[in-house]
């Protein structure tokens, strides 16, 4: 890869304006020999411009940085990156060295909102509820006293009990917060933020697998004879084991379904009952609620799993349906009263781990200019 092209590569990510493609030509580049330490500065002194002046001034970064970085001249040929992990590789690089710089140049907290308390809870089969904390290690106990799962680092792991009839435990993740549990038949979930799921403690042999699901998870299911369900209001989801993603906020005027690998049957619920698809690796099955519709088309699989990596990637989307998506990412409220606004299309990469609810909104201000206030209760005001 020529120079200028690995500089326009690297500041259209860190300028949150990278396409697929060329995160794929920047991943591929990346790969080679001493590129690394390059993409480190670029990381470093963006940071540096961008917290000083407010502003993302690329040609003030590539003058900062030319008496800095010997331009890497080598071409490379392209590998094909698996798209369901392709921003891993950046965020492995730029987070620490970001993180560290942060650590002395960070906005003083007093200067940010405090975060409302929000607990992951599990509730029991008897409306117990148990307060989860990421930090703490604790058995799951049954009201009958008996232990049917652990809570460690990696989320909830539940045992293989005795249980003969189905019992169910429901986990609720609030705004702000992600989750994982692992179900008594090997099947990983990931909760995202605003989201709960209902599930029984044991799954019984000879019947289906099914759970309830409100808000988005993703789903790695352990193959096994007896189909495994997802149920989501309106859509049904069955497989026998696969990974896929499922989106089913109440709030929202669609239910979106997206395959990674395998199949999955999606049917939808409604006046004329039986409307199904199966679907294929990396398509994505969308039902709409109020005309009871299915459509499938090609899924940008990256974008959807951008939120387990800790990440917000929205790609030529309007600023009214951005809106939620920060609101349950960042545990916030958000009132726009700017009505030319909501229409507005942006492209663009959040990190939620090195980001904060002021700097995206900054960064948004930016592109189109409009005030806005953060109280200390997280309700942000736009006029």
């Amino acid at each position: 890869m020529k120079s200028n092209r690995s500089d326009s590569l690297i500041v259209k990510y860190l300028n949150h304006s990278i396409n697929n493609d060329e995160l794929d030509e920047l991943i591929s580049w990346l790969e080679q020999p001493g590129n690394r330490d390059v993409f480190k500065e670029y990381s470093k002194i963006n940071y540096s411009i961008d917290y000083k002046l407010s502003i993302y001034n690329t040609e003030e970064v590539k003058n900062s940085l030319l008496d800095k970085i010997q331009k890497d001249k080598r071409r490379y040929n392209r590998k094909r990156v698996f798209r369901f992990a392709k921003y891993a590789a950046i965020l492995v690089i730029a987070v620490g060295v970001i993180l560290i710089y942060q650590k002395e140049n960070s906005i003083p907290a007093s200067a940010l909102p405090s975060q409302n308390d929000q607990t992951i809870t599990l509730e029991l089969e008897n409306g117990r509820s148990v307060i989860l904390k990421e930090e703490v290690t604790q058995d799951i106990v049954s009201d009958k006293g008996e232990i049917i799962g652990k809570q460690n680092e990696q989320g909830i792991q539940y045992e293989d009990t005795e249980l003969s009839e189905l019992v169910y435990n429901t986990l609720k993740v609030p705004y702000g917060r992600k989750f994982q549990v692992t179900l008594s038949d090997g099947t990983k979930v990931f909760l995202n933020a605003g989201s709960s799921i209902k599930f029984p403690v044991k799954f019984i042999p000879d019947m289906d697998r099914t759970v309830f699901l409100s808000g988005e998870a993703f789903f790695d299911v352990t193959k096994n004879r007896d189909p495994f369900i997802v149920n989501a209001d309106n859509i049904e989801v069955r497989v026998l084991g696969t990974q896929f993603n499922v989106s089913a906020y109440p709030e929202d005027p669609s239910m979106n379904t997206v395959l990674v690998e395998g199949s999955v049957h999606v049917l939808g619920s409604g006046p004329e009952n039986g409307t199904s698809v199966l679907l294929k690796p990396e398509h994505e099955a969308i039902w709409n609620k109020v005309e009871k519709q299915m459509v499938v088309q090609k899924a940008d699989v990256s974008s959807t799993m951008a939120w387990m990596n800790g990440q917000l990637v929205f790609r030529e989307i309007a600023f009214k349906d951005i809106i939620k998506k920060l609101e349950r990412s960042y545990n916030c409220t958000i009132i726009n009263n700017n009505e030319m606004l909501n229409n507005e299309v942006f492209t663009a990469t959040f990190n939620m781990e090195i980001e904060n609810i002021k700097q995206v909104m900054s960064y948004i201000s930016k592109n189109t200019p409009y005030n806005y206030t953060i109280s200390k209760n997280r309700v942000i005001t736009i006029n």
